[in-house]
């Protein structure tokens, strides 16, 4: 066994804190073994002035940390899990789910709750997810597209004039910044991302030994609920930028999976939910595969075309 392992990360703040995580469980799990942090700088860590709708958004937070770990230079990477494409580099793959923090997301630096906003109020995010459901609830909303790391998001009220921002719940709360939270949105407000709050391990698919040391210090049944919402994504054939929302929720011997898919401008919003006793990973994402073409079939396949053809 390797006494001696190097892992990448972005070097964000949250990107760090989430690597430290998953170092500290590692490192706890396995004392005898060293674990060092590499960070690298990504294309999306780079171009920050530009939006999302601007530029290749499939891997742009990991493409530079794939190519190191396929480099060999790197032994396994830490990503957002939200951030990684459904389709990976063929001799790579996700080990394990080592932490998922609150998935859901919040109204930030704002002096009121979302209901309470006066009428026009302008809030930020960088996501067509986000901004469809907002919509939806409240369609008098002007939804600023933002980006950059959660404290320039944050400064941006400020600087645009926002009357908040919309912000996923993980990252704030990883950064000790929960004081910045005005209200914690409800999942029929604002339904999650797939996978959102959840700390992925990317390795070599030859590297077996360090597969079996993650698997160690995985949270089972985090890494079902975090498969089943990836097995919908990937079934829908779209990236984590696009309108579309899943919850996979374990509670007790229950997993209810939720799903959506919406007009970008929230005039219309196609919601799906199934459950199940069956917690066996190969039946939940069959369910989770089925709900996604249940979508599609219901309108969200168009919808995910005309996006793609950029006629939002």
């Amino acid at each position: 066994m390797k006494t001696n392992y190097i892992i990448g990360t972005r070097n964000s703040n949250l990107a760090l804190k989430q690597c430290q995580i998953v170092k500290g469980k590692l490192q706890s799990k396995f004392p005898e073994i060293e674990f060092e942090i590499k960070e690298i700088s990504t294309t999306g860590d780079r171009e920050k002035d530009k939006k999302f709708s601007d530029i290749n958004t499939e891997g742009i937070f990991v493409r530079e940390i794939e190519l190191a770990l396929l480099a060999k230079e790197i032994d396994l990477a830490v990503h957002s899990f939200k951030d990684l494409p459904t389709k990976l580099p063929e001799d790579l793959e996700v080990a394990a789910v080592i932490d998922r923090a609150n998935r859901y997301d919040v109204l930030a630096g704002a002096k009121k709750k979302l209901a309470e906003l006066p009428e026009g109020a302008r809030l930020g995010t960088g996501s067509l997810r986000r901004k469809s459901q907002l919509l939806a609830y409240r369609s008098d909303l002007e939804i600023v597209p933002i980006r950059g790391n959660i404290e320039t998001r944050l400064k941006k009220i400020e600087t645009q004039n926002l009357d908040g921002v919309i912000l996923a719940a993980a990252g704030l709360e990883r950064l000790g910044l929960k004081d910045q939270i005005t209200e914690y949105l409800s999942s029929d407000i604002c339904l999650p991302a797939a996978r959102q709050g959840a700390v992925a391990v990317e390795i070599r698919k030859a590297s077996t030994e360090l597969k079996k040391i993650l698997k160690e210090v995985e949270a089972k049944n985090t890494a079902l609920e975090v498969w089943t919402e990836h097995a919908f994504l990937k079934e829908m054939e779209a990236g984590c930028h696009a309108p579309l929302a899943v919850e996979a929720l374990i509670e007790g011997d229950t997993l209810t999976l939720t799903a959506a898919a919406g007009e970008p401008d929230g005039s219309k919003i196609i919601k799906r939910k199934t459950s199940t006793k069956n917690l066996n990973i190969n039946y939940v994402q069959k369910m989770s595969q089925d709900l996604a073409r249940e979508i599609k079939a219901a309108g969200a396949a168009e919808i995910l075309v005309r996006l793609r053809k950029g006629k939002s």
